[in-house]
């Protein structure tokens, strides 16, 4: 049945689905399906299904920030989705983190609004084991030197921590700080649906404040990178039955 924001129905959606908040990537990642097809623009939340090397996958846009996300998923959830990999940009924060890398989250600090609307804080926001496990390979095969820890879910864009909060996230290990994958990785258990996450980092947040043009090339490399892995993540969860 048709959604309030999703308006197709289920036989419109593939069970495994790539989430990115740009319509542009989700029309960029389209391209690389075959027979891809339209089934989605109402708010612009485009939502694309086809095939890619035989098995049928859909890419569906979230828009940006966890409230938009959480409608999202909750909708392709109702409409029979199964695998939620989320496919998006994030800043580094981590030392060893910059325009380039590719990062897969092992977990969210969860600094947004909506996920303690679900669950309580105190409840860990992590992905799926199982297509975690299947996300470091694929990342690991195409981008060898493919990062992993854990990430911080911030809602506000504009709003950087303070020293001495970045400080200990650096010190504590935090990779990359993005939007999104927090309140995923909560609705997904919420609903009891599989989820994961990975980025292409566009930049340091602990770094240079303005980022070199050089940074520009080397995001737009992570970026196709990142959706070659998710692309080949979900076609490995598909055929084994995740």
């Amino acid at each position: 049945m048709a959604q309030f924001h999703m308006r197709f129905e289920a036989e419109d959606l593939a069970q495994h689905v790539m989430l990115v908040g740009n319509p542009q990537r989700a029309e960029q990642v389209s391209k690389l399906l075959q027979g891809a097809r339209l089934v989605n623009e109402y708010r612009y939340l485009l939502v694309f299904t086809g095939t890619y090397e035989g098995e049928r996958l859909s890419v569906a846009t979230t828009g940006m920030g966890a409230p938009s996300t959480a409608i999202v998923v909750e909708e392709l959830c109702n409409l029979g989705a199964r695998v939620l990999l989320r496919v998006g940009s994030a800043g580094g924060v981590a030392s060893d983190v910059d325009a380039g890398d590719i990062v897969v989250a092992t977990g969210s600090i969860r600094d947004d609004g909506t996920s303690p609307q679900y669950l309580p804080l105190s409840f860990p926001a992590v992905p799926d084991a199982d297509l975690l496990r299947v996300t470091m390979e694929a990342a690991r095969d195409i981008v060898p030197m493919a990062k992993h820890g854990v990430v911080i879910s911030s809602d506000a864009f504009y709003r950087n921590y303070d020293k001495d909060k970045m400080s200990l996230m650096m010190q504590s290990g935090v990779k990359a700080i993005e939007m999104e994958s927090g309140c995923l990785f909560i609705v997904g258990q919420f609903r009891g649906v599989r989820t994961s996450a990975l980025f292409a980092v566009d930049g340091s947040v602990t770094k240079d404040a303005i980022k070199p043009k050089s940074a520009e090339g080397l995001f737009k490399t992570a970026e196709e990178q990142s959706i070659r892995i998710g692309l080949s993540t979900l076609v490995r969860a598909s055929k084994a039955g995740l």
